[in-house]
């Protein structure tokens, strides 16, 4: 993830696209997270936030459906699948602790994600969270009880992204190598359109638009050529 990418030697490479472009988001997120800890509007990184999980959550399962769930036997898919419910949880608490802070708002269907992966688990955490609150207003008052929000908000963007980031490392180590030796050049191909392109949106181009805005002039020309190729899947 270091390295310009300049090639794709494989459909399943784009992969390594994709990361890129989820680094930046999470990046840009961070930033604002960090703005907001110290009083500011957190109207943008609400925006930002979203967006980023709703990438990530439709990125996580589509990965788990078409590339390593036909993995039957390989112990780094399984892995990785726990990985993303992982990311999953910890995206999930921030969106309550946004709920419970001095903002609100989050697109319903992000929030509608998250509790499908991890429903029960979440209910016991707004559970959980609600009563920590009761408490900490009683003791602390509500300035201060926003205050301390924030900085747990700031730190879970944080420990989030970094969960991110191993993730991503860990998928290109061991899980990418492994789907080049299983699959076919053509079931890479179907792989990548899934991950680019949500065929049951309104907009099916949410996801492939938004990798090429985060990507260098070449590399939208690599992500450009691999779509030029979807027409050999068929639909």
């Amino acid at each position: 993830m270091t390295q310009e990418i300049t090639r794709l030697d494989s459909p399943i490479d784009v992969m390594y696209l994709m990361h890129e472009a989820f680094e930046a988001a999470s990046a840009r997120t961070e930033a604002l997270a960090a703005e907001g800890e110290k009083g500011g509007d957190l109207k943008d990184f609400e925006e930002s936030f979203g967006f980023w999980v709703k990438q990530l959550l439709y990125h996580a399962t589509t990965e788990d459906t078409y590339m390593t769930d036909p993995l039957t036997d390989s112990q780094p898919a399984r892995d990785n699948e726990a990985e993303h419910a992982e990311l999953a949880r910890q995206g999930g608490e921030l969106i309550e602790f946004l709920d419970k802070g001095d903002s609100a708002g989050l697109e319903e269907n992000v929030s509608a994600a998250i509790f499908a992966l991890e429903e029960q688990q979440h209910k016991e955490l707004v559970e959980k969270a609600q009563e920590v609150e009761q408490v900490l207003r009683k003791m602390m008052g509500e300035e201060r009880v926003l205050t301390r929000t924030r900085r747990h908000l700031y730190r879970r963007v944080m420990a989030l992204r970094v969960l991110e980031f191993d993730h991503f490392e860990n998928e290109e180590a061991f899980v990418l190598p492994l789907v080049r030796e299983s699959m076919t050049e053509h079931e890479m191909l179907a792989v990548a359109k899934h991950l680019l392109l949500d065929e049951g949106a309104d907009d099916p181009r949410w996801i492939i638009d938004w990798v090429a805005s985060e990507l260098q002039p070449v590399q939208r020309k690599l992500l450009s050529d691999l779509e030029a190729r979807f027409s050999e899947v068929p639909a």
